[in-house]
């Protein structure tokens, strides 16, 4: 922010005078948002006017960064983009090839405390799941329950302390599924905006009254799944290997599972509503949900404690979501 204010003071004309009249120069400094709650130099096409006047230097720390995230391990530093950036997520949403990774030498940064045992067994884990979740031969339900059972199995092994080498391998599903319930917890959770918990309200009632049209309009529209297997890498990715540092990989994997059955939900359910589903009302719905819950840190610890103590969140309810 100091870089910034060195070119008001020097900067003349229009943009120089919008400069000075949305930036609030008290501690901390920050940027005047816009009546809808956006950052005042978004223009109508969502593209930053500091970086189109006065280049990429310029940009805050906040802005440089967004919408990438980190993760320190001991000689790792994993990181990537979120799905709370439209073009980010659009990115996500619409690759079509496989998961794949690229590594540079960085300085070494130090990190916290683990097991290195528990590090190696979680990594390992980690690729098995993202390998299995991008086979496309298996049905997609099928790999999310699959996961999930397998996930399941090696928590079991992490709490006793035997870390065997454990195999994903395909199960059915027994219970009826209670995704309502699902749906109707997230009203219980904190919420950055008002017109979240009224979409959500809007959608429950969508999914209660329509809900005999779910399999049928996600077995004619492939190219949703595709952005649902994405989104379930992507989940595995940013957060699996959190689990090295408290030894919780079933509460990872069923952030996962839910965030996917959620937003599988919502999908349909604006579907229903148009009529007819873009990548556009993909991307906007996955954005939205990621800003309610990835980026809560509240939210977050909820739904982590729900996965151990609400029925709802139990392994046999969250596979039976996936038939």
């Amino acid at each position: 922010m100091r870089r910034l204010q060195n070119y008001i003071i020097k900067l003349l004309g229009e943009f120089g005078e919008k400069l000075k009249q949305n930036i609030d120069t008290s501690t901390p400094k920050h940027f005047i948002l816009n009546s809808n709650k956006n950052c005042p130099f978004l223009n109508d096409k969502k593209l930053c006017e500091i970086y189109i006047n006065l280049g990429k230097d310029s940009l805050c720390k906040i802005c440089a960064e967004h919408p990438r995230y980190y993760e320190w391990f001991d000689d790792v530093k994993e990181g990537g983009i979120g799905l709370c950036c439209e073009e980010a997520c659009r990115i996500i949403l619409s690759d079509t090839h496989p998961f794949s990774t690229c590594e540079i030498e960085i300085p070494y940064e130090n990190a916290e405390n683990y097991d290195i045992e528990i590090y190696n067994y979680i990594y390992t884990a980690r690729e098995k799941i993202i390998s299995y979740l991008g086979n496309t031969s298996l049905p997609f339900n099928s790999r999310i329950r699959d996961v999930l059972w397998y996930c399941y199995t090696i928590q079991q092994n992490i709490d006793s302390g035997l870390l065997d080498d454990e195999d994903i391998f395909p199960i059915k599903a027994y219970s009826q599924p209670d995704l309502q319930s699902v749906l109707e917890f997230l009203l219980t959770l904190e919420t950055n905006s008002a017109d979240w918990s009224l979409y959500l309200k809007d959608c429950i009632s969508l999914y209660k009254n329509n809900a005999e049209k779910f399999d049928q309009f996600y077995d004619s529209h492939p190219e949703i799944l595709q952005y649902l297997q994405n989104i379930s890498i992507y989940f595995v990715w940013r957060y699996f290997l959190k689990s090295v540092f408290d030894e919780d990989v079933l509460s990872k994997i069923k952030l996962m599972v839910v965030s996917v059955a959620v937003l599988k939900s919502l999908y349909f359910c604006t579907w229903v509503k148009k009529q007819n589903l873009t990548i556009e009302d993909c991307i906007e719905i996955t954005k939205k949900y990621s800003e309610e819950i990835e980026y809560s840190e509240e939210n977050l610890y909820k739904l982590a404690d729900a996965s151990y103590k609400l029925d709802i969140f139990s392994t046999e309810n969250l596979i039976s979501l996936f038939l």
